[in-house]
């Protein structure tokens, strides 16, 4: 049995916490794409809260920043006024992490010591308290990597700081899309089963697609890649990178440092997705209940996110169309989950006892 307390304050918990996310999402974007992530060489769980106020405060970072390597080999030129520019989106980025972690955590134990939290519920939140934890870790271990003798952090590591924030972002959406369901009158059925939903198998298929989309598009942005080859279909004059045509690698893994085989797999991976996702959209949109009518939406986020894409290739990359395209990822993982929430309304797996609890 599976109780869910129906309790409105956590509604608005889970909402704020989602938007603060999404907002996080764009600035982490901001951060990579003006090569802001580099700036600060020094990680503290409470220092580092207040920023510099004064000439000798600014000149001391400066000081500790001129010895990484990414001032040494990239910006040996750079000025302390171009310093305070990128300074600013990785200072914001950490501290608007913490608010996070501030505004998840306070209410989170709050809730638990008035009895707010079903068992579920406990268990649910305290793994999502564990995610959380375990990104901000990811998030200086990332750094961490771009500090030692390369000027550029690993994008393997990048791709997992983002794809943790995709996943928590989803668990948070899916409950949250649950709870607000409930609040709108929406019940559970008995003893339904979840794996007999005739849209289950697209929606989580779709699911796992876009976020290893997303994880491809992390290598390209984490490795520059998008610069390599801007023209679409070709890149050159060849369909393949010249790795993959010269075969021109002693094992699998140098694909995964190769710019070229990078984007190569991130425009495989996205045009899958494009068609898998634009053919189970067209099959779920026959729907007449929400799901239906999201399904709709997704097709034209899906054809403007590929568009985008292409456009983003051709113009070399511009920072603005880049968060764009990061947010339109966001959007469609959302939009996918809120179908899956919307799909499993109507049943569950579990019996289910809602409790009121305001």
């Amino acid at each position: 049995m599976v109780t869910i307390i129906k309790s409105k304050p956590k509604l608005y918990w889970l909402l704020v916490n989602a938007i603060m996310i999404i907002l996080m999402v764009s600035i982490g974007g901001i951060t990579r794409l003006t090569d802001s992530g580099l700036s600060m060489t020094e990680w503290s769980l409470i220092g580092g809260i207040l920023p510099p106020t004064n000439y000798e405060s600014w000149l001391l970072l400066f000081e500790k920043y001129k010895l990484s390597p990414e001032f040494q080999i990239n910006n040996y030129d750079m000025t302390l006024s171009e310093f305070k520019n990128i300074f600013f989106w990785e200072y914001f980025h950490r501290i608007w992490g913490r608010l996070i972690g501030v505004v998840f955590f306070v209410p989170f134990i709050l809730f638990w010591i008035f009895k707010r939290f079903s068992f579920f519920e406990k268990f649910f939140f305290a793994f999502l308290l564990f995610l959380g934890s375990f990104q901000a870790f990811m998030g200086w271990f990332m750094v961490k990597s771009g500090l030692i003798d390369k000027p550029d952090v690993s994008h393997f590591r990048l791709s997992a700081h983002l794809s943790i924030a995709f996943i928590i972002y989803s668990f948070i959406l899916y409950f949250g899309w649950t709870k607000f369901r409930l609040f709108s009158g929406e019940g559970f059925l008995k003893n339904y089963d979840f794996y007999k939903s005739k849209y289950n198998l697209i929606l989580l298929s779709s699911i796992v697609l876009t976020i290893l989309t997303i994880i491809s598009g992390a290598f390209v942005a984490g490795t520059k890649a998008g610069l390599a080859y801007n023209n679409f279909p070709l890149m050159g004059d060849n369909l393949l990178p010249p790795i993959l045509i010269d075969r021109d690698y002693s094992n699998f893994i140098d694909l995964f440092y190769d710019l070229g085989s990078i984007q190569f797999f991130h425009r495989t991976l996205a045009t899958t997705t494009l068609l898998i996702l634009l053919s189970g959209s067209f099959y779920i949109k026959r729907s007449i209940f929400l799901i239906g009518f999201l399904a709709k939406v997704l097709i034209v986020i899906l054809s403007l996110q590929y568009l985008l894409g292409i456009l983003i290739l051709k113009l070399y990359v511009p920072i603005p169309l880049g968060i764009m395209h990061q947010i339109g990822s966001l959007i469609v993982l959302s939009i996918l989950i809120t179908m899956l929430a919307e799909n499993n309304m109507k049943g569950t797996r579990f019996s289910c006892s809602l409790v009121k609890n305001d």
